[in-house]
């Protein structure tokens, strides 16, 4: 079985002596368990995961866990303005090519064109 989501506790315990770490940790309100080597071990609360586990008795085994996003990544403020004005620069491009497809629609009605067919065909494919 598969589950993706944030990590929302998390409880460690080191056994034998930095041997082995005891990973217990709750994503999507389901507790999961296992024990890992402690040069593998990476995981903060907030985290992004895919965990594939198998269901022993009342316990979820965790087979394997990805990390596919850390809560500390990307948190910046650089990083906030960063990604708004790349949103504002894609609906601003999307703006651009319904133009052209609206434009080219109304265009094609008057006479057919090969250049703007192509233009209309480039603003779909840029959309979807």
């Amino acid at each position: 079985m598969k589950k993706i989501g944030r990590i929302s506790a998390l409880n460690r315990r080191v056994v034998r002596q930095n041997s082995v770490v005891s990973l217990s940790i709750v994503v999507d309100k389901m507790r999961f368990s296992e024990t890992f080597p402690p040069e593998i071990y990476k995981y903060e609360v907030g985290d992004l995961v895919r965990i594939k586990y198998n269901k022993v008795g009342f316990l979820n085994k965790i087979d394997t866990i990805i990390l596919i996003a850390k809560n500390s990544e990307e948190s910046g403020l650089f990083a906030k303005l960063k990604n708004l004005i790349f949103m504002l620069g894609c609906f601003y491009f999307c703006l651009v090519a319904l133009g052209l497809i609206y434009d080219g629609v109304m265009g094609l009605m008057l006479k057919f064109d090969i250049f703007v067919a192509l233009m209309i065909l480039a603003a779909a494919c840029f959309l979807f």
